[in-house]
């Protein structure tokens, strides 16, 4: 087997031994964010029947409250471990392995999102129930796009932990790129065309399209997946560009694990 494959191996064994060593944790975790969502669908139906608002938007609140979850997962799956390997002492050590620093963890953000994939799935059936109201999830049509789309949280992730690197504990700030993850998803990319450039913004457009608009991959056309593939891989490179710079600039100053 390549030794890349082992190496995604070896994290997704480690990612399902601490879901299931830690299960009550993670089960307060889901009940937690199902909570939350129970008070925001409570808030948009009374916001709803206050101002008189008609329609089938609540499908959209379920796909953009799931996806939100899911970039949230995805970004602290870089981020958070990037900081809590420099709180323990181990980043060190990840930087001598045979791989390389990019491909470690690389391969943990790939075994990782195989493990929220299960969390998101169990999230937006509950919701699904909750609500009553019913979705398009057209598995060929939606991995591509929730691809294109974690790239952009990925990015994000790289540039946070590059961040954290240098100036060590700024917890108060990075709290702030849940609220900042909140805003991409619901930024209006299908109508304005600049915001299509934001990370995530126009995958979060196209996978409601697919979702609540019941279209198929094919129907959205060639080219905006491929624009939206090719803005995720930019916003990926941009990120691990900025972790790069703040990884070198750690090391001249001898604080790369330092915490």
């Amino acid at each position: 087997m390549p030794k890349k494959l082992l190496l995604i191996q070896a994290f997704f064994k480690k990612e399902f031994i601490i879901y299931r060593r830690y299960l009550l944790n993670s089960l307060g975790g889901m009940i937690t964010l199902y909570v939350v969502f129970l008070l925001l669908l409570g808030g948009f139906q009374g916001l709803r029947t206050l101002t008189g608002v008609e329609g089938d938007t609540v499908e959209g609140l379920v796909v953009g409250y799931v996806l939100w979850f899911f970039m949230l997962s995805t970004y602290q799956d870089v981020s958070y471990a990037l900081r809590n390997e420099a709180k323990e002492g181990t980043l060190e050590q990840l930087y001598m392995s045979v791989h390389g620093i990019g491909w470690v963890m690389g391969a943990k953000v790939v075994a990782a999102f195989f493990i929220n994939l299960m969390l998101v799935a169990v999230l937006l059936m509950a919701a699904l129930v909750t609500t009553g109201v019913t979705v398009n999830v057209d598995l060929f049509s939606l991995f591509p796009l929730v691809v294109g789309t974690l790239l952009g949280s990925v990015g994000i992730g790289f540039a946070i932990g590059g961040i954290t690197l240098v100036l060590k504990r700024i917890d108060s700030y990075t709290q702030m790129v849940q609220f900042l993850l909140i805003a991409l998803v619901a930024a209006p990319a299908g109508r304005v065309m600049w915001m299509r450039f934001l990370p995530c913004s126009y995958g979060s457009n196209l996978i409601a399209q697919v979702m609540v608009g019941g279209q198929h991959i094919t129907q959205l056309g060639l080219g905006n997946v491929t624009a939206m593939l090719f803005i995720g891989i930019g916003h990926l490179g941009l990120g691990y560009g900025v972790y790069k710079l703040c990884e070198r600039k750690a090391m001249v100053q001898g604080t790369l694990g330092h915490y």
